[in-house]
């Protein structure tokens, strides 16, 4: 292949310019399928899935470490109260005034039931403690994936800017050097060689002649169409009569 910066010899006939030009053509096309299908843009897409996944489990534990600690706190508040009721009737109880036996017997039951009852919701707190502390070191190790999450995004993203730089230097050293070469043929053979190439959708409309056969099609040319073909000026436009394609001999 010819190099965009390696103008083609002053011998080089309009044939071979159309076919270094398309040598550039498909450079171009390489460099836009690289561009596309660069491996850091499905990293991306990964990346990108697993920040939305721990987004998504983030809200989930959230919202179940809320509930629990809403309860927690709805708890905690109940022994607030009860013990405020406990230390309300010892006062009573040990309340110098304090002088029916009826009434001590009351606040001293009371006051039993008020126990056994901080007991009971004090374990629930305990249990509801238990339920929130895995679900709190799962948070924790989530947002820590988040972060590196983030990272590998972001350096993803950078990776991916700095390769398409790098490939739009590349198409601008290729584009320049075709420019170069297709002023330097007719604008009507230019014109072929794009109607051909848009026709060729895709395979080469320009093969060269090597030996007996077009590297186009890599097919053998027929004895009697060489013939013919030698005795033309390597200027003048042939097809090969294989696959159709400008053959530059």
């Amino acid at each position: 292949m010819t190099d965009a910066t390696t103008p083609l010899g002053a011998s080089a006939s309009r044939l071979e310019v159309l076919a270094s030009i398309q040598d550039l053509d498909i450079r171009l096309s390489q460099i836009a399928h690289r561009i596309e299908h660069l491996p850091e843009r499905q990293m991306l897409d990964d990346v990108v899935r697993e920040m939305a996944a721990v987004a998504r489990r983030g809200r989930e534990l959230d919202a179940e470490i809320t509930a629990l600690e809403r309860k927690q706190r709805a708890h905690e508040d109940e022994v607030a109260l009860v013990e405020a009721r406990r230390s309300h009737n010892s006062e009573r109880l040990y309340d110098s005034h304090l002088t029916s036996p009826k009434e001590a017997e009351a606040l001293t039951a009371e006051a039993a039931a008020l126990e056994r009852r901080q007991i009971q919701i004090e374990d629930v707190i305990l249990e509801l403690m238990e339920q929130i502390e895995p679900l709190s070191e799962s948070r924790t190790e989530l947002a820590e994936r988040a972060e590196d999450a983030a990272r590998r995004h972001d350096d993803t993203e950078t990776r991916i800017a700095q390769a398409v730089s790098h490939a739009a230097e590349e198409r601008d050293e290729v584009l320049g050097a075709r420019a170069e070469l297709v002023a330097s043929v007719p604008a009507e053979l230019i014109a072929l060689y794009d109607e051909r190439r848009i026709a060729a959708r895709g395979e080469l409309a320009v093969g060269r002649l090597v030996g007996l056969t077009c590297s186009a099609c890599h097919l053998e040319i027929p004895a009697v169409d060489r013939d013919r073909i030698s005795r033309l000026d390597r200027d003048e436009v042939v097809d090969c009569p294989q696959c159709g394609a400008l053959l530059v001999r």
